[in-house]
């Protein structure tokens, strides 16, 4: 008599199994999958579609989500969508969600966590196939809705994460102005001491201490509303020790910089070089380029759907935590050939153009 089996059916295969028999990561998997948003090469493609095939990978990312009673929802959280990077960031998730069967639930937290919890709650009464929080706040919610943080975590957290490598990328963009031969720079931050600011201000300071220069009273705080931050950069740039270059943590400060300077007639970058962070839209393709970093925001939306996926519906846990690289944008505002066409250098390049 033969004796049973008691084998288990085999589990589905992840975006984990065919990287590893591809020979390459899960970001390229992804990537593959989705069409971009960075080019797969002709000969890794192929690799990755043979592995799709052989393991007989299918992608279905609502099936996972219906049959544990999830709806095709997905809830967003951000400080505030008037805010050029956040709107932005906004709609890269929105698209990557619709690409995938999804709608997005969006909610602007205003900077509080009051906000934030009330959201989170509501949003979790919906059942959604997970939250996506930008804010690093821990929003009130059920224990049983995946969150993902995006752009930036608490450190102590131990939610799964797509983030930005914002000290090496505060640290690039300094060490240009710094190339130029600016050593009086200064760095204008918005209210809040701990978030991205963390990063972008630790890059600012390092690449400062690092050419031996002082940080001590070169640091200022505005409001994120661009016409009160607006009010509260006069007092800095009509001062009688005006700095000679100002480095924002935001292309939104960077831009009110520029704003209040050619009030007070000053030119920039003659008179001060600006630099910023993000890579918004306005400063990409506006009229007065700016240099900054640019954020990768569409791969970020695709990333974190990926580890959303991974991590809570296919078990693997394999995306608990990515960092992605920004890259240096180079336009006018820094002092460099006026009329050049913005250049770019990758976090970790040399900072001279």
């Amino acid at each position: 008599m033969g004796s049973k089996s008691t084998a288990r059916p085999a589990r589905r295969p992840t975006l984990l199994d065919v990287g590893r028999l591809a020979g390459t990561s899960t970001a390229v998997v992804s990537y593959v999958l989705n069409g971009g948003p960075r080019p797969v090469s002709a000969k890794t493609r192929v690799k990755v579609e043979e592995a799709i095939q052989m393991l007989g990978y299918r992608r279905n990312p609502l099936a996972g989500a219906l049959s544990g009673g999830r709806s095709n929802l997905i809830g967003l959280l951000v400080p505030d969508t008037a805010n050029a990077f956040f709107g932005e960031l906004s709609r890269h998730i929105e698209a990557e969600g619709r690409r995938r069967g999804l709608l997005t639930l969006l909610g602007n937290t205003g900077y509080g966590t009051s906000l934030g919890d009330e959201y989170g709650e509501a949003f979790s009464e919906l059942r959604p196939r997970g939250i996506f929080v930008t804010t690093g706040e821990e929003p009130g919610q059920d224990d049983e809705t995946p969150r993902v943080y995006v752009q930036w975590a608490p450190s102590d957290s131990t939610s799964p994460s797509v983030t930005f490598n914002d000290l090496q990328g505060a640290k690039l963009v300094v060490e240009h102005l710094l190339w130029h031969g600016y050593e009086d720079i200064v760095c204008v931050a918005g209210e809040l001491a701990d978030g991205p600011a963390v990063g972008r201000e630790g890059g600012w300071r390092r690449a400062m201490e690092n050419a031996g220069l002082p940080t001590e009273g070169r640091f200022v705080r505005v409001p994120f509303d661009r016409v009160e931050a607006e009010t509260a950069m006069r007092p800095v740039l009509e001062s009688e020790r005006r700095p000679r270059a100002i480095y924002a943590t935001t292309d939104e400060q960077a831009f009110v910089t520029i704003r209040t300077a050619a009030s007070l007639g000053l030119r920039v970058p003659d008179d001060l070089a600006v630099v910023g962070f993000d890579g918004i839209r306005e400063a990409r393709l506006g009229s007065i380029p700016l240099t900054t970093i640019s954020l990768p925001l569409e791969e970020l939306a695709v990333r974190a759907f990926d580890v959303l996926e991974e991590t809570f519906y296919e078990g693997e846990g394999t995306g608990a935590s990515v960092v992605l690289d920004g890259a240096l944008s180079i336009g006018v505002t820094c002092g460099c050939e006026r009329g050049a066409a913005p250049g770019s250098q990758r976090v970790g390049a040399a900072a001279g153009v």
